[in-house]
């Protein structure tokens, strides 16, 4: 048992979406009538200095076949929130004058509100505000789901010097904004993939598949988002993305004894800023990560090393 050589290059491979591109414009230039509406509505900001642009899976090159939903981020570039013991004079102004007066402070769960309200209305189909983003369902012609991540352009001071780019969204659930450094993680990603070879996305890619395969065929796979999947194989050293015999089975294999001996206590997320584990939206927890590894052994050697297929044909 376990998985042959071809199925594994199967699940690894890149996988284009072709309805991926019409269905972004058409979502994009839908938003940006949206965002003309809202700043109507909460005259504080210019809608030309609002950016809408992919992130996800889908901008990082790690999805698969099964995926259905897409990840747009829409960012009001001129809102910075700074560490008001490091902010200079000049910063000071610019958070002034944008915001107008603390009296209509302008905030991400507002943009957040009107936002939904507004593109509900334009698509006329209902969109349902989560913890961190608005969900829009996929209908008509529209192939995929979308998550918007509502955010304002954040500049994030390090303790130890220096700033970074990041995005402050608003979770609802917690009723608290936090921040996202979803720029980093794509950099750090791609650049990890460019010294593995291009071994890390693809093992990230085949993870994600057996996830799915195991959903849709119920072998057993507890359901792990891919955000987690790709931040805990981002901690694997990158020298277990190589194999003396060149085959990708057995990069696999090393990579999950490695993470199956692993101490987990010190893994980050791939913006390598926060640690990975934690209560809050976009954080996981050590015992849920032990046991999608568990899982995945399981799965492995419970698998018909004759399949080759991603996608079982019906018998």
């Amino acid at each position: 048992m376990g998985f042959s050589e071809e199925f594994v290059n199967n699940a690894a491979a890149v996988v284009d979406s072709h309805s991926l591109q019409s269905d972004f414009n058409f979502i994009k230039r839908n938003l940006q009538q949206a965002i003309v509406n809202v700043a109507h509505v909460a005259p504080y900001f210019n809608p030309n200095d609002v950016s809408i642009y992919l992130q996800g899976s889908y901008a990082c090159k790690t999805n698969t076949r099964f995926q259905a939903k897409m990840e747009i981020i829409v960012e009001i570039n001129k809102t910075r929130e700074f560490d008001y013991d490091k902010m200079s004079r000049a910063d000071m102004r610019l958070r002034d004058n944008f915001f107008v007066d603390f009296e209509h402070y302008f905030t991400v769960k507002h943009f957040k509100d009107v936002l939904a309200e507004e593109i509900s209305k334009i698509l006329n189909v209902k969109v349902t505000k989560k913890a961190t983003t608005i969900l829009i369902p996929a209908f008509g012609k529209l192939e995929h789901s979308i998550d918007l991540f509502p955010c304002f352009k954040y500049k994030y001071f390090r303790p130890e010097g220096g700033s970074i780019r990041g995005k402050l969204v608003y979770d609802q659930r917690l009723n608290e904004h936090f921040l996202m450094f979803t720029n980093l993680h794509t950099v750090n990603g791609n650049l990890k993939d460019n010294i593995t070879h291009g071994n890390f996305k693809r093992i990230v890619r085949l993870m994600k598949n057996l996830v799915a395969i195991s959903a849709r065929e119920d072998l057993g796979i507890h359901y792990v988002r891919g955000y987690y999947i790709e931040c805990l194989l981002y901690n694997v050293p990158n020298e277990m993305y190589f194999a003396n015999d060149g085959k990708l089975s057995s990069v696999f294999l090393k990579v999950i004894n490695w993470l199956n001996f692993a101490n987990l206590d010190d893994f980050v997320c791939q913006n390598r800023t926060w640690t990975l584990w934690g209560n809050a939206d976009g954080f996981w927890d050590q015992n849920s990560a032990r046991q999608f590894i568990n899982d995945i052994i399981e799965f492995y050697e419970a698998f018909p090393e004759k399949r080759t297929e991603i996608i079982k044909e019906d018998e």
